[in-house]
């Protein structure tokens, strides 16, 4: 707990920095906005191709390291090494959060206005299992993060912090997303709604088509919105055993966002060693960020 502790007191740091950003700028916080993100950022699909070949072995993800999985312990944590390096260079303060037997990436953007309302949350789970280098599941989900991270970065009004979180030993349990979700529980946490994301990587049939999993009505016209803006499709279903479960079993709203995993148009190298960067349809992959950055840039009050 002494991490959340930092992060909490790093948050507030930032909640100073940020309404000092409010007023207008000539230098780099120019760009600022406050509208959602509904157009692609110039930089989003060469930074989910580089972050993804990194995370799933097809790239260094540290000099002179390449990651054949990651399952172990070592090969964990240097996943984790590098999504806090990226949350920094996103400008977002991360730290771990260790539960014993593994830790999550946990990062917030603070409120920009006023108190902050209910917290929104949005991970991805950073692990794979042993012997699969994991590129769709889930190197495109945690990728997907790290770049909405960024995107809302970049939205200069936020009612409501966002916390980002790459959970930890979803692969052997909901292990990290278990741990976090009871934490918030039993702090008595106010959550607007979880959003996780897993394997978001292919489409054969090009239909540009998301499911959501397991979502109630509310949420699911929120991406029945951001999909129309987008041009993309999205699909409610009731599958998704993956980290939104943990949430929900806690009593929090959740939501999963996926290809068709339920539908059949998804990868056949699900939890292989084929599971590479090769395979993936990346122009899929920055839709499937930019439609979960929006609704949740939306979701704290940017128009």
């Amino acid at each position: 707990m002494r991490a959340l502790a930092a992060l909490a007191l790093a948050a507030l740091a930032l909640a100073a920095a940020a309404c000092a950003d409010d007023a207008p700028a000539d230098g780099p916080d120019a760009a600022a906005t406050c509208r959602a993100p509904t157009a692609a950022p110039p930089w989003l699909d060469a930074y989910l191709a580089t972050t993804i070949a990194r995370l799933s072995g097809a790239a260094d993800v540290a000099p002179g390291l390449r990651l054949a999985d990651r399952a172990t312990v070592e090969r964990r944590a240097a996943a984790r090494r590098f999504a806090l390096d990226e949350l920094a260079a996103a400008g977002v303060a991360a730290a771990l959060d260790d539960y014993g037997t593994g830790a999550n990436v946990t990062a917030e953007l603070p409120a920009t206005s006023g108190a902050g309302g209910p917290l929104v949350l949005v991970g991805a789970h950073l692990d794979s299992v042993a012997g699969s280098p994991g590129a769709d599941d889930n190197a495109s989900g945690a990728a997907a993060v790290l770049a909405a991270a960024r995107m809302l970065a970049e939205v200069a009004c936020r009612d409501r912090p966002v916390r980002f979180v790459l959970f930890d030993q979803e692969e052997v349990g909901l292990i990290g997303s278990t741990y976090l979700a009871g934490a918030l529980r039993q702090a008595g946490a106010a959550v607007a709604a979880v959003h996780t994301v897993d394997q978001i990587g292919w489409d054969a049939d090009g239909d540009r088509r998301f499911e959501i999993e397991q979502p109630t009505a509310a949420l699911f016209a929120e991406y029945q919105a951001a999909a129309a803006t987008l041009g993309v499709a999205v699909t409610s279903t009731a599958g998704g055993r993956t980290d939104h479960q943990a949430f929900r079993e806690a009593g929090f709203a959740a939501v999963g966002v996926s290809e068709e995993f339920t539908g059949g148009d998804t990868t056949p190298h699900y939890h292989a060693a084929t599971d590479t960067a090769a395979t993936l349809h990346l122009p899929f992959v920055a839709l499937g960020a930019r439609l979960v950055a929006l609704v949740i840039a939306r979701e704290v009050g940017a128009p």
